[in-house]
C-alpha cells in the first residue's frame, strides 16, 4: 500500500479545524478502506473462472489502494494552502485563494471518483472477461507483463545463483514457500524437485514463462494496433459505417430509424442497438469488422 503525507493530513487539519489532529489517522483511514477493498477482494478470488480473472481482481486491488491514496495526499495537500475563515477570520481573507483551493478540491473529487470505479470493478471481478473492448485492459495487460517478465528474470537468476553456489541459501527472489516445494524431498518419487531437475527451474518452466511473455506481447500489440488505427467513417445511402477506435465498436449510424427486416438483420449480425449514441454496434475486432461487412453487402444490394 501507498503512504499517506500525515504532516500535510496534520495541517490541513490545523487550518480548517480547532479540534486537534489524532496523529496517525489518515494513514489509519486509509489502511482501513484498503482493508474493507482485501476481503473483498478475498471473496472474489474464489469465484473466479479463469487465472486472468484472478490477476485482474488483483490489479484492480492494487490499482484501488494507489489511486485512493493519491486522492487522499492530493486533498491534504490542497487544504494546506488556504486557511478556513473560521480559522483566521474574515479580515483580510484570501478569497481568491480559497475560491482556487475550492476548484481544486472539485477537481480532485475525479480522483476519488477513479478510486470507487476500481472498487466498484473489484466486486464483481468474477463476471468480468479482459476483453479488449474495455478501456482499462492495456493498463491491466501491461502490468501483467511487468510480472511476468520480472518472474522470468527471478528464475532465471536463481538458476545461476544455484549453479554458482550449488545452494539456495541467500538466493535472491526466491520466497520462502518456492525453497520449501523445491526443497521437499516428497514431491517427487525421485526426491525434491530441485535433486530431480539439479536446477530450482527448468528448461520447460522457462519456456512456459517465454510463452506467456509471448502471448501477453502480442495481445497488447494487438491492442494499440486497434487503437492506433486510424478512424474509418464510410457513407453510404442512408448510413453510415464508422470503425470508431476510441470506443473499440463498429457502428451503423442510420438517417432514420431502419425497418423491422435491417434490424433483424443487425440483430443476426451481432450488433445491439445503443439509443445514448444513437447507433449500432459490436466490438472492433476482425469479427466484427467481418460482421459489418456482411451487412454492408446485404444493405447495398450486393446480395
Amino acid at each position: 500500500m501507498a503512504i499517506i503525507n500525515e504532516e500535510n493530513a496534520r495541517i490541513a487539519k490545523q487550518l480548517s479545524s480547532f479540534s486537534d489532529y489524532v496523529e496517525g489517522s489518515a494513514t489509519a483511514s486509509y489502511n482501513a478502506q484498503c482493508a474493507e477493498a482485501a476481503a473483498i477482494l478475498e471473496q472474489v478470488k474464489p469465484k473466479c473462472a479463469t487465472a486472468d480473472q484472478r490477476e485482474r481482481a488483483e490489479w484492480l486491488y492494487s490499482r484501488y489502494c494507489a489511486v485512493l491514496a493519491e486522492a487522499i495526499n492530493r486533498e491534504n495537500e490542497i487544504g494546506t494552502r488556504c486557511p478556513s475563515v473560521l480559522i483566521c477570520g474574515p479580515a483580510n481573507f484570501p478569497v481568491r485563494k480559497k475560491e482556487k483551493q475550492v476548484a481544486a478540491w472539485d477537481a480532485n473529487r475525479e480522483n476519488f471518483r477513479k478510486a470507487d470505479h476500481y472498487l466498484q470493478m473489484l466486486k464483481r471481478a468474477h463476471t468480468l472477461a479482459v476483453k479488449s473492448d474495455d478501456p482499462e485492459a492495456l493498463d491491466y495487460l501491461r502490468a501483467k507483463l511487468d510480472q511476468l517478465q520480472t518472474a522470468h528474470q527471478t528464475m532465471k537468476d536463481a538458476n545461476a545463483y544455484y549453479r554458482k553456489h550449488k545452494t539456495l541459501d541467500g538466493c535472491p527472489g526466491v520466497t520462502a514457500k518456492e525453497r520449501a516445494w523445491l526443497e521437499n524431498d516428497h514431491v517427487f518419487n525421485g526426491g525434491s524437485p530441485l535433486a530431480l531437475y539439479g536446477c530450482p527451474y527448468p528448461a520447460y518452466a522457462l519456456q512456459n514463462s517465454n510463452a506467456s511473455i509471448k502471448r501477453a506481447k502480442d495481445r497488447i500489440a494487438k491492442l494499440e494496433a486497434a487503437k492506433a488505427a486510424q478512424p474509418v467513417e464510410d457513407e453510404h445511402d442512408g448510413y453510415t459505417y464508422r470503425e470508431n477506435a476510441e470506443a473499440m465498436r463498429v457502428q451503423f449510424q442510420f438517417d432514420g430509424k431502419p425497418d423491422d427486416e435491417t434490424r433483424a438483420l443487425l440483430k443476426r449480425n451481432g450488433f445491439r442497438w445503443a439509443p445514448s449514441l444513437g447507433v449500432w454496434q459490436r466490438q472492433l475486432n476482425d469479427n466484427g469488422k467481418y460482421a459489418a461487412h456482411r451487412v454492408m453487402e446485404v444493405l447495398d444490394g450486393q446480395q
